[in-house]
Formats: structure tokens, sequence, C-alpha cells
């Protein structure tokens, strides 16, 4: 009689990823200076001289978390190097950047918290890459630009206003729906992308000649 073939077992999460999640959730949560390793260590389940195995300091493993969420900003902003017209490559990323920012409820309160605070955690290697993101965007908008399909815009003082529309609508969406409506649901993400579009197209589309 044949025996009966063992089922794979499902390899664990890596241990420095479940630090990151951790980690990620409880500084967006308190921010940088009211999480200590101990706490960390604590969600994870073990104790915190462990994670000098994977991390060699607090602020290496803050940084570790804002790295990963540029890493994905990153990718989405890959999106307007892409085939298509400017305005279909500026809604990619547009759809892309919401997403990113629906689907982790950390990634607001960390950048917010990271703007406002200004404790000097993020280190420069850190800040580097977050710039090299806002270049890369500003590369896009000054060829769409160059090629007419833009106004002559602050690139600058764009991006600054695109990128307020989004994170403050993924931090303040659910208080203000409390306030008005006295309810609170999942975001209604298609309007967001609609709305968010529609101020970025507002600011950078040259109206038809018969329109201006």
């Amino acid at each position: 009689m044949a025996k009966p073939q063992a089922t794979a077992k499902r390899d664990p999460e890596p241990r420095r990823d479940q630090v990151l999640r951790v980690a990620e959730a409880l500084f967006a949560r308190a921010g940088y200076r009211g999480v200590g390793l101990r706490e960390i260590a604590a969600h994870v389940g073990i104790r915190a001289p462990s994670l000098f195995k994977h991390f060699r300091s607090k602020q290496a493993l803050y940084n570790a978390v804002l790295l990963n969420i540029f890493a994905r900003l990153n990718d989405v902003a890959a999106r307007l190097e892409g085939e298509g017209s400017f305005v279909l490559r500026l809604e990619r990323f547009i759809g892309g950047y919401i997403d990113l920012v629906a689907n982790d409820p950390h990634v607001v309160p960390l950048l917010f918290r990271e703007l406002i605070e200004r404790f000097e955690a993020m280190e420069p290697a850190t800040r580097r890459v977050a710039l090299e993101i806002y270049r890369r965007i500003d590369v896009f908008l000054e060829a769409g630009q160059r090629a007419g399909d833009f106004r002559q815009v602050d690139r600058f003082r764009f991006q600054m206003a695109l990128t307020g529309a989004i994170l403050y609508h993924g931090l303040a969406a659910r208080p203000y729906q409390a306030a008005l409506f006295d309810r609170v649901g999942p975001p209604d993400r298609a309007a967001w992308k609609r709305t968010v579009l529609d101020l970025a197209r507002g600011a950078l589309l040259r109206l038809p000649a018969n329109e201006r």
C-alpha cells in the first residue's frame, strides 16, 4: 500500500521581513521616538537582542522601513517611463500611487510623521533614495512640457500639490467621512483616482484653442 505523500510545509515568514512588518506598523502608530526595540521585539515574539542579528540599531531598522516604502513608490514611478501618451502614463502613476497608499495604511502616517516631526532619524542615503523618486517624476513632467503636452507649471509645486492630494486623502478621508456623514466605510478608490487625476489634468493640460 502506497504511503500518502507528505504535504509540503509552507515556509514561515522570514524573521527579517517579520521585523520590518511589525516595525512599520508600530512606527506608523507612535513615531520613531514613541517605539522602543523591546516593544518591537515583543510584538515579533523574540528578545530585543535578537533584533541586532538583522539591524544594527533602531535607526537602521527605521530607515529599512522607509526604504521598503520608497522601493514600492519607485516601482510606481516607473509607470511614468512606459509606453503611451503623457496623460496615460500620468494616469497609471496616479492610480498606482493611490493603490499603494490604500493597500498599506501605514504608508501615509509614516510619511507625514517624517515630514512634520523632522527629528533627522532618516539617514542621508535614505533621503537620497527619496529624492531620486521626486527627480524621476520631475524628468517626466519636464519631458511633457518640452513636448507641448503639459503647461509650463512650476513642477516642484505641482509635485507637492499632487503628493498632498493623495496623502492627505489617505490620512483624513475616514475622519472627515465620520464627521460629515456619521459613517465610516472603505474609501471609494475609483472616485479617489478620478478626483486626483482631474486635479492633475486641470493643472497640467493645455486647453484647446477655442476654450482658452
